[in-house]
């Protein structure tokens, strides 16, 4: 009796603890950058089965950024190179954003059928990405805040971990002229020099 209780809650265990260790990265594409110029922040999600269940049909997250440091420039929904995951059928996707200070909040819901989520969506790919200009010099941090998940019925998904990034702005650093430039343009001056003075004759 007591072998058949223990198999029974260790039945149970294995059931209820989530097998799947979802994560959500934000990944910078550099990790300085001058003053003027732009950074693309993606999102991006792992730990779901590659081509079959669990998928996800929908999301709402905030992405928390510094914006004394950092100006919102553009928002890219999809993967670069796998497409829209949660548009694998290409009727398109319900799709939100809001930006208020210093957050932009992010919502998509997938009109893809069920078994087209479960079957043809990868495991990891990029949510969406944001492009940033970078406006004063600092160390600014992206971070992310998990609304919810939810699986292609629409079940709550549980999100383990979240790795947010960090940017540093610098100066707007001038090159200074090479060489060999300068060299070029001395041999000009020379050269004008020389057919002056011939001129003058």
């Amino acid at each position: 009796m007591k072998h058949l209780r223990k198999f029974w809650v260790s039945l149970v265990l294995l059931f209820t603890v989530d097998a799947h260790a979802i994560s959500i990265d934000l990944v910078a594409d550099q990790t300085s950058v001058a003053t003027g110029n732009l950074v693309s922040v993606a999102v991006n999600i792992s730990g779901l089965n590659d081509m079959s269940a669990p998928a996800l049909g929908v999301y709402d997250l905030d992405v928390v950024f510094n914006n004394s440091l950092f100006a919102f420039s553009n928002l890219i929904w999809g993967d670069s190179s796998k497409g829209n995951q949660l548009d694998l059928t290409g009727f398109g996707s319900v799709q939100s954003s809001n930006l208020s200070t210093g957050l932009i909040n992010l919502f998509e819901l997938s009109v893809d059928d069920i078994a087209s989520l479960n079957n043809g969506q990868a495991g990891e790919f990029t949510l969406f990405t944001l492009v940033f200009n970078a406006i004063a010099i600092g160390n600014g941090n992206f971070s992310l805040g998990a609304n919810s998940l939810g699986d292609a019925e629409g079940e709550y998904l549980s999100l383990n971990t979240i790795n947010n990034t960090q940017v540093a702005v610098t100066n707007v650093t001038v090159p200074e002229p090479s060489s060999w430039l300068l060299m070029l343009g001395l041999v000009a001056v020379v050269i004008l020099r020389s057919r002056m003075a011939q001129s003058s004759k």
